[in-house]
């Protein structure tokens, strides 16, 4: 019986022996396949095949997960992996962006945010969070050109959530509004935009903005203007001059004005037309504005003042009628 007993603890221990080897045997097989994981993936990274790189990277990441606690080795060799794998999505989404495949930038970018977060590669994830608006503002663009404007808002948006300073974002928003004729939403956007290019110096950003709200605005008070709704007009005109002061638009802003019978304003504004042309312009030139500048003024009862303007119109085309206003009209002195 004793006899008995020692052969039965002798064979158990023999069995564990054995069980021992063949489960070390099976971790050194499982280790190397892992390096050979990892190897792949750097060949296939080095021919910019990211998906075929990406799988066997996560391969290698999920034998060593299983191996885990088998020694610093497995360890080093995990965290290399998690690191590749990491950096492979975000040098995928890269590519893809350059490529202007956008919704699978997008996806790999995530994805890189994921991991990052995932495995502790903070560079990585602030690299995507990044490029994720650009990414957005990529396909913003290609709806906007579908026109397709409500989504592409959204999209701006999402790329302004992002990067709150992404000033052409702003303005594509802009753009985006006025096709839609929503004039209100499109100038918030410009000004916004205004306000970010001039804090960071984006003086491209700043002159876009407010070149497109004054062509949206000028050109609507143009039009009034043409058809005679010269009530219309001013308000479009009125908001041109926070984005430009030509003196044409100036001249326009008279126009309208004398119109509707506010003959101070369009004093204001005829005055602001010829100090903007002197020195640039010839008598016979100015003759016009100091002509039209006169009328105003015989409207308002300034007998001094219009023929002061008339005596300065006495030139080219105004010459007769000029004179004849300071002679028999007004008598001036």
């Amino acid at each position: 019986m004793v006899m008995d007993w020692k052969i039965k603890r002798v064979s158990v221990l023999l069995a564990g022996l054995l069980i021992m080897g063949f489960s070390s045997a099976l971790n050194a097989q499982d280790l190397n396949e892992a390096k050979r994981a990892i190897k792949k993936g750097d060949q296939e990274k080095r021919s910019e095949n990211y998906e075929e790189a990406i799988t066997a990277f996560d391969k290698c990441i999920q034998i060593t997960t299983q191996l885990e606690g088998e020694g610093p080795e497995v360890a080093e060799l995990k965290g290399a992996a998690e690191k590749k794998v990491t950096k492979s999505h975000l040098d995928y989404a890269n590519d893809l962006l350059k490529q202007e495949k956008h919704d699978l930038a997008l996806k790999h970018y995530k994805k890189t945010v994921e991991l990052a977060k995932k495995y502790g590669q903070q560079n990585y994830g602030d690299k995507a969070r990044k490029n994720l608006p650009k990414v957005y503002y990529a396909k913003g663009r290609n709806h906007a050109s579908e026109d397709k404007y409500e989504e592409a808002i959204e999209l701006f948006n999402k790329a302004i959530e992002g990067d709150p300073n992404y000033g052409w974002a702003y303005i594509r928003k802009a753009q985006a509004y006025q096709k839609l004729g929503k004039p209100d939403e499109m100038e918030m956007a410009v000004q916004q935009a205004v306000q970010i290019g001039e804090k960071s110096g984006q003086r491209s950003v700043v002159n876009t903005a407010k070149k497109l709200a004054y062509g949206y605005f000028y050109n609507n008070g143009a039009k009034a203007l043409k058809a005679k709704k010269y009530k219309e007009a001013i308000p479009h005109l009125n908001k041109a001059t926070q984005y430009n002061g030509s003196w044409k638009l100036h001249h326009y802003l008279a126009i309208s004005y004398g119109q509707v019978g506010d003959f101070e304003k369009a004093v204001e504004q005829e005055k602001m037309v010829i100090d903007a042309m002197k020195g640039e312009s010839d008598k016979d030139e100015l003759a016009k504005y100091y002509y039209t500048l006169g009328t105003y003024y015989e409207q308002l009862g300034q007998k001094a003042n219009a023929c002061d303007a008339y005596k300065n119109a006495v030139y080219g085309d105004y010459k007769a009628n000029a004179e004849y206003k300071i002679k028999h009209t007004l008598k001036c002195q």
